[in-house]
């Protein structure tokens, strides 16, 4: 690849082994600068005399995200220098990445012979080769491996290739060699991965061998960081024992708690819906409805006895979901018991403002939304403030008097004016908000 004139860049000294762990991470972005600096820093590094550097950035590289050293192999296509012949794995790496199908080829049989992620990450990476020998020789030293360190490592660089035609069904070939008895240990390994794509083809793997119980389960559903994981597991859970269902509604997955609720049986109380009926979440809200569908119950009969009896003492959380919901499934006629957690003289709290706006938005009559949220264009809260202006704007933006929309582009809250800013667009064309302010611009004055 040709070198850039100019300053060298860093590849060695103590102050250096530091920082390949922030080179590469640069370079992991992407950027083909910082991609193309991390290249010339790695070759320029001295085959003898710096085993201490070329084992911090083996390291780092190691360490990094599987794309950069697809990130790295695409840099070095441009016919730059081949490394020394250092026989150390990071040397083998870096000649793997050489535009001579030669030097790929020896470097590939280098590689086939040292153990250790970084090695394996080589390999799979030379699997997608273009040259049928480089990559025949690549595969079969793959798949031999067993260790579960070196396993994880084959399948996250193997993820980012599986779109290649190059690789063919080389990632199923390896999913099926990781279900035989000896490779069990690597299957658990990945269910743990740092990587989310590895980790996630781990999970689906162990489930289909039945490596959770169903305690695992019951832990990966709560408490994995991914979401993917988190659904997978829980289904499964549920698929085997349906009385976790009630465990599963505390999770913190709005997806999680979904599918527990779609596991709930036909006939369950409908006291025992409330709470996924007052979810903060819009999609299990909706599940919990649809369970009382199915049963002929009205899920707004529901959601009125409940927003009846309750009182200073209920949770807000609760209370701003009781109302979102009613004004998912509501009439008109609901109107007047929600505008009422809209009196300025007995505020409620601003999460229930919030879904109170929200509902009188979606059920009030359109010639009495602006007489019944537009009081509400000064609150203090300004997500109270937004509401406003968004259900004005969807449903009645030429009734909005310009007063109104002048108090909501003077906010100094971005998403109001933003919100104020589109019911003058809609209203009319001759008016357009400048610096959050409508002008008018064919009247000849300002409306009085």
């Amino acid at each position: 690849m040709r070198r850039r004139r100019g300053r060298r860049p860093d590849s060695g000294g103590p102050e250096a082994s530091g920082r390949w762990g922030e080179w590469c991470g640069a370079a992991g972005a992407g950027r083909p600068a910082e991609v193309d600096a991390l290249l010339r820093r790695l070759l320029a590094l001295p085959a003898e005399g710096a085993a201490r550097e070329r084992a911090a950035a083996l390291a780092a590289l190691t360490a990094a995200p599987p794309r950069l050293l697809l990130l790295l192999d695409r840099a070095a296509r441009t016919g730059g220098p081949v490394p020394a012949g250092a026989g150390d794995v990071l040397g083998l790496l870096l000649r793997s990445f050489a535009p001579d199908g030669h030097v790929r080829e020896a470097a590939v049989a280098g590689l086939a012979g040292c153990g250790g992620p970084a090695a394996v990450a080589g390999l799979a990476l030379r699997s997608a080769d273009w040259v049928d020998a480089v990559r025949a020789r690549a595969t079969a030293a793959l798949v031999v491996r067993s260790a579960p360190e070196e396993v994880a490592a084959a399948v996250r660089v193997l993820l980012r290739l599986a779109g290649r035609s190059r690789t063919g069904d080389l990632l199923a070939d390896y999913r099926r060699l990781l279900c035989r008895p000896p490779h069990r240990r690597a299957v658990r390994a990945l269910v743990v991965d740092a990587d989310p794509a590895a980790r996630r083809f781990g999970v689906v793997l162990a489930l289909e061998l039945g490596e959770y119980a169903r305690g695992d389960l019951l832990r990966t559903a709560l408490r994995d960081r991914d979401q993917v994981c988190r659904t997978l597991c829980a289904q499964r859970l549920l698929d085997l024992d349906p009385e976790q269902a009630g465990r599963l509604l505390l999770a913190r997955d709005a997806a999680v708690r979904e599918i527990a609720v779609a596991a709930l049986p036909a006939d369950v109380p409908a006291t025992r819906l409330v709470a996924p009926l007052a979810d903060r979440a819009r999609m299990v809200r909706a599940q919990a409805r649809w369970q009382l569908y199915g049963r002929g119950e009205p899920p707004s009969a529901v959601y009125r006895r409940q927003l009846g009896r309750a009182g200073r003492t209920t949770p807000v959380r609760l209370l701003a979901g009781l109302v979102a919901g009613l004004g998912e499934c509501g009439d008109a006629g609901d109107v007047p018991a929600l505008a009422r957690l809209l009196d300025p003289r007995r505020p409620s709290p601003p999460m229930v403002r919030r879904a109170a706006v929200r509902a009188v938005g979606r059920l009030a009559p359109q010639g009495e939304l602006v007489g019944l949220l537009g009081p509400l264009a000064m609150d203090p809260d300004p997500g109270v403030a937004r509401a406003v202006f968004e259900a004005l704007a969807a449903r009645a933006p030429g009734e909005v008097p310009v007063e109104i929309r002048w108090i909501g582009g003077v906010r100094p809250e971005a998403a109001v004016r933003r919100a104020a800013a589109r019911i003058g667009a809609a209203k009319s064309p001759q008016v357009r908000a400048v610096g959050g302010v409508p002008r008018y611009e064919q009247s000849g004055h300002s409306p009085r």
